[in-house]
């Protein structure tokens, strides 16, 4: 995992941080995907990775074609994409 940790003002938003970090280090995805992977609401999914953006740990470095044909970003951990170069 990252050597920074997330930051976080409530136990349970630090733990559901590090379980999508934990999720992202295995493969990038949207936050639905995220979300159902985690059993976690795609608010809470979404709110989260708003915040691990702030701290530099997530980024979305492509975007793929959503059901409603809109534009939804791919997320994935800033180490696993500097890693792989």
């Amino acid at each position: 995992m990252n050597a920074r940790t997330p930051q976080a003002r409530h136990p349970l938003a630090a733990q559901d941080m590090g379980r999508i970090l934990a999720c992202l280090q295995k493969k990038p995805g949207t936050s639905v995907e995220i979300a159902r992977a985690l059993r976690l609401t795609v608010n809470r999914v979404n709110g989260l990775l708003l915040e691990l953006r702030a701290q530099g740990l997530v980024h979305a470095p492509s975007c793929t074609i959503g059901s409603k044909g809109g534009t939804v970003n791919v997320w994935a951990c800033r180490e696993a994409e500097e890693g792989a170069r």
